[in-house]
């Protein structure tokens, strides 16, 4: 899957909720033996649903302080 480009909290918490449920889709499928040989596991899309969960809550609270958000390229800079 391409690297994220949302950079909003809520935009990495609908992306966080599309990999959780991801993740519980590959499970059954795995549970019932249907799985791909290409699919990621489930506990590496829970991993990541609970990263990207996890930096839209560190991104809403800098945006409360008043810093900058994570991930954000800075102007000017080459």
């Amino acid at each position: 899957m391409a690297k994220s480009t949302k950079r909003s909290p809520s935009g990495l918490l609908s992306e966080a909720a599309k990999k959780a449920g991801r993740a519980v889709k590959d499970a059954t499928k795995h549970a019932v033996g249907k799985t791909s040989p290409r699919a990621k596991s489930p506990s590496g899309n829970l991993s990541e649903a609970a990263k990207k969960a996890g930096r839209a809550v560190t991104d809403a609270a800098r945006s409360a302080v008043g810093m900058r958000r994570t991930r954000v390229k800075k102007s000017g800079s080459k």
